[in-house]
């Protein structure tokens, strides 16, 4: 019985020591506050958990984000969040095309892979902005340089991510609660047209959850917006 009870101890410490880095309970929503430079609100976004499943031995779900702009006519936009781990690392990448595909007033229950092709190919969507979070990285482990492209308002976008690190982990409290992050930073460099600009962003990620606050600031250390989950709602 003794040795029945350590067995199970072991095995539950086990599954404590791997948990993804996003929420696997469908309907449940997190709500941010976004702020701009000021320290002003200028935004709320609720993201939705909307499906949650396994596919080739790995964990999967979608967030349905919806953002609300504040003082704006048509202030309602969608963007798209899809999450995997596969025992080991999560895995993140914001659909950059989902936002465009709603804004066409196409049906949602219709996007699928066929859908989201023929939208990447209209925005000429290239590269790749999927990014991983390892499990208890060590604080200075580097992360990957990326970048990827697309046509936004008959405008391209270019963006770049570089000199992205772990930071180690960071306890974050918020209205939502208490947290326990994993802290990463990186450069973003996005150029529109012939315009650049590059911004210190450092994020906090919570296991279970995903991200729970994210700050930027521009090259010279001035806030650029913060974005801060505020409540859970499940």
């Amino acid at each position: 019985m003794k040795k029945m009870l350590l067995f199970v101890c072991a095995v539950l410490a086990c599954f404590s020591l791997h948990a993804q880095y996003f929420c696997t309970v469908e309907g449940t929503e997190l709500h941010y506050v976004n702020y701009d430079e000021a320290g002003q609100s200028v935004s709320n976004e609720t993201a939705t958990v909307s499906f949650v499943g396994r596919n080739d031995g790995k964990v999967t779900a979608c967030y349905i984000n919806k953002i609300v702009t504040n003082k704006l006519k048509n202030n309602t936009s969608y963007t798209r969040f899809d999450w995997s781990y596969d025992g080991n690392q999560t895995v993140c990448a914001e659909d950059l095309v989902y936002g465009p595909y709603i804004d066409s007033d196409s049906d949602p229950d219709k996007y699928d892979t066929a859908a989201r092709t023929a939208m990447r190919e209209e925005l000429k969507y290239k590269g790749d902005n999927s990014f991983v979070l390892k499990e208890h990285a060590e604080g200075g482990e580097s992360m990957p340089n990326r970048s990827y492209a697309l046509i936004v308002k008959m405008l391209k976008n270019e963006i770049t991510i570089s000199g992205a690190a772990y930071m180690g982990e960071e306890q974050i409290s918020t209205t939502a609660g208490k947290f326990d992050c994993i802290k990463i930073t990186y450069l973003k460099r996005t150029k529109v047209v012939l315009k650049s600009t590059t911004h210190r962003v450092t994020e906090w990620y919570a296991e279970g959850i995903g991200l729970v606050k994210s700050e930027s600031y521009d090259m010279k250390g001035k806030p650029a917006g913060k974005t801060l989950l505020v409540k859970i709602v499940k």
